[in-house]
């Protein structure tokens, strides 16, 4: 059996090619097992529902209310590590659903589409154990699209990011595009190529794009220099967002070495009391020390989830153990307690409490619905506190000169009544 590359997969993509680097420092740290998230596993609960629901479309798509009643009628299997409930359905799946079709309407209908490949493994060209899995490819005469399905609902992902230096393909469609041209090769003859992000618990569920031929051979490219390059003696080290996941970044030089001027500041009482009118010196002081303290307050977090995995995967460290999280108490179930508080004189109303939803689930429902929520429905107080913002931010800029003559003149007022 073919030994699994560890230099390149498709969550790996992003961060080799900007950050050759991160493989080798990677390689330095000490072998952890890999410990899913309770994200994680309903990321994959959600994704073997969609896998089960996929397969049974290969001779075509039915009309979208049949799937719809198709999900809910498993209501209670069991998928990954846990039963599919109706807020599942809700949630996720139906939304998934819909997405999709309206992403196939958008490339010729959903009555021409049909599933080609489900869960597909595929083989990334000319790296040895560079695999990866396709969530879902459907085609019709025309079109081939790669859809990859996202249940987070916390960091947006998108198809396609648009940079100062132009339009960004996300590298991990890109990676199992070329894995999917690679291993079924036969299937991508005389089609236009489409790659496609459903994230159904997000405000855009949907992101896509058309690629070409040139693309995936010009990624390919960059990816066999990327390999070269993080082989060699002491390869580049790059901050930037495919940072994010990396599991060295507690570690990484690009990282830490900023925090080591916290020492530098020269933190002193006579500092502290300086003035707003002063020369600038104690506002420039403030400047770098904001900067550092949020840089520290984000490695703090990524320390934490390193020693977190470490320690989950039987390592030891000095100080630390493991414990289990303290839950808030919650009712033991509602057939016990109502009872009881009715027996007892409770109110309804000091039983029950009823409110509006939040905004993203009355969203949801809307787009279900095919209404949108007049903006005017949602309103924010007004606000007297501040909080921090820097300079370019858009915001309408405070006269603290003019509040505090305001302040003045009404505290005369009051003074004088």
């Amino acid at each position: 059996m073919t030994r699994h590359s560890n230099i390149i997969g498709g969550s790996t993509a992003d961060r080799l090619l900007h950050c050759p680097g991160s493989f080798q420092l990677i390689n330095t740290l000490p072998e952890q097992t890999d410990v899913p998230s309770a994200y994680a596993d309903y990321g994959s609960a959600m994704h073997a529902v969609m896998d089960h629901l996929m397969a049974m479309f290969g001779d075509g798509f039915p009309a979208i209310d049949t799937v719809l009643d198709t999900a809910e009628d498993l209501i209670g299997d069991v998928f990954y590590d846990r039963v599919l409930t109706e807020t599942h359905i809700e949630d996720s799946i139906h939304p998934a659903i819909v997405t999709l079709y309206e992403l196939m309407d958008l490339y010729g209908g959903s009555d021409t589409y049909r599933a080609v490949a489900n869960e597909l493994r595929v083989r990334f060209p000319g790296v040895p154990g560079a695999f990866g899995t396709t969530d879902l490819l459907v085609a019709n005469t025309k079109h081939i699209i790669l859809v990859d399905w996202k249940f987070g609902q916390g960091v947006p992902v998108r198809a396609v990011y648009n940079e100062p230096e132009g339009a960004r393909v996300n590298p991990q469609l890109l990676f199992y595009f070329a894995g999917a041209m690679n291993t079924l090769p036969k299937l991508f003859t005389k089609k236009r190529f489409v790659v496609a992000i459903i994230q159904p618990r997000t405000e855009d569920r949907l992101t896509h794009t058309t690629i070409s031929r040139k693309e995936i051979e010009y990624f390919i490219d960059d990816v066999d220099n990327a390999i070269v390059t993080a082989l060699k003696k002491s390869p580049p080290l790059v901050v930037g967002d495919h940072c994010r996941w990396c599991p060295a970044r507690p570690v990484c030089p690009q990282h830490t070495e900023p925090l080591f001027e916290l020492t530098e500041l020269g933190i002193a009482a006579p500092a502290l009391k300086a003035s707003v009118s002063d020369d600038g010196t104690y506002g420039e002081f403030l400047a770098k020390a904001k900067y550092l303290a949020d840089m520290a307050a984000d490695y703090k977090k990524q320390v934490d989830e390193a020693l977190h995995t470490y320690l989950t995967s039987g390592g030891t460290v000095p100080g630390w153990r493991l414990k289990l999280k303290t839950k808030l108490r919650q009712w033991v179930d509602e057939d016990t307690v109502v009872p009881w508080m009715r027996d007892h004189g409770f109110d309804e109303e000091e039983i029950w409490q009823t409110k509006l939803q939040t905004f993203a689930v009355a969203d949801r429902a809307a787009k279900k619905h095919g209404v949108k929520i007049p903006d005017e429905f949602r309103v924010a107080p007004e606000s007297t506190e501040t909080t921090l913002a820097t300079t370019d931010d858009p915001a309408p800029q405070l006269d603290f000169a003019a509040a505090a003559e305001e302040f003045r003149e009404a505290l005369k007022q009051l003074q004088h009544g």
